[in-house]
């Protein structure tokens, strides 16, 4: 492959050495640097003509072929390839094998692994699926919800399996919400597509004894097919928990017609928003065991521990 080749497949990028593979010479190099044919990226990486304002895949190109071989994009610049992060990162996160070091570069960031595993990815090098989610769950500034809601949405997307997960999981003993992620992988297997959906579902269902409910029920109204967030079937109770601070008007209707439908047809809708699910679950279990009860379930609700709000009221169905 000719040199202008390989800059255009590395979306206008080349290395000092590609170009000496190549067949240039130093001098060639030096003078193409001086007449201002070519740019300094960074130390031995080269911006081509027609690529002075390089795209991000060009900025990626260009800090995996300074940290050379066996370098891969991590953390949220392989989330941004893989599809689960919408646009890309200002700061390109690189992984490499543990016993290198690199030199950062501005705009980078780089980590050192043990046991890397890599993969191509349009064309570039990055960390497996599953070592993609387990590394941003591990990351400083990951919370617990985070890294299950990241462990969620990769699993929906097909890309990657729970036991995939799992199996990255445990090589990975000092993992920063190891227990948390472990625990929720169950869930995620069963349909949960959101941190926060596993999160009402141990933290609100099962820590307070309430009955199972199915996750991403499906649905039909108006003759089209949805899901539902949780469905309790036998007592018509459907539970929506969205973690976005705000709805537009479009969403805020769609959200009444569907409210509108479910107690058309006998149910209920109950709705939850984040600070319900992760500041006040036993509340939240209070209401959802409250409309279950209502509506003939003859069960009863245990507190979570010492300081539940249930643990404080005598509840018995009727």
């Amino acid at each position: 492959m000719d040199l202008l080749s390989l800059a255009h497949r590395q979306h206008g990028v080349i290395s000092r050495a590609q170009a000496i593979d190549a067949g240039f010479t130093a001098g060639q190099v030096r003078w193409r640097l001086e007449r201002g044919r070519w740019s300094v990226v960074h130390p031995g990486v080269y911006a081509v003509p027609g690529h002075a304002r390089l795209t991000w895949e060009g900025r990626a190109w260009a800090a995996l072929l300074h940290a050379g071989p066996g370098a891969a994009l991590a953390l949220d610049s392989a989330a941004y390839l893989w599809g689960w992060r919408e646009k890309p990162p200002a700061v390109i996160a690189l992984a490499v094998p543990h016993e290198r070091r690199v030199r950062r570069v501005p705009g980078t960031r780089v980590v050192r692994r043990r046991g890397l595993r890599t993969t191509l990815r349009r064309g570039l090098s990055v960390t497996t699926p599953a070592q993609t989610v387990i590394d941003i769950g591990d990351a400083f500034e990951a919370s617990r919800q985070d890294a299950v809601s990241i462990a969620a949405r990769a699993v929906q997307s097909r890309l990657v399996e729970v036991p995939q997960l799992a199996a990255e999981l445990s090589r990975r003993a000092g993992h920063r919400h190891r227990r948390a992620v472990s625990l929720a992988l169950g869930v995620v297997a069963r349909g949960a597509e959101s941190g926060l959906e596993v999160s009402f579902h141990e933290d609100v269902l099962r820590a307070h004894g309430l009955p199972p409910m199915q996750l991403q029920a499906p649905a039909t109204i108006d003759g089209g097919s949805i899901r539902r967030d949780f469905r309790q079937a036998r007592y018509g109770v459907v539970v929506e928990v969205d973690g976005r601070v705000g709805h537009g008007p479009a969403e805020q209707d769609r959200d009444r017609l569907r409210d509108r439908r479910t107690t058309r047809s006998g149910g209920i809708t109950l709705r939850a928003g984040w600070a319900d699910v992760e500041f006040d679950p036993c509340a939240l279990a209070l209401d959802v065991f409250g409309t279950l009860a209502a509506r003939g379930y003859l069960g009863s609700i245990r507190p979570c521990g010492r300081s539940c709000a249930v643990s404080r009221l005598e509840l018995r169905p009727g």
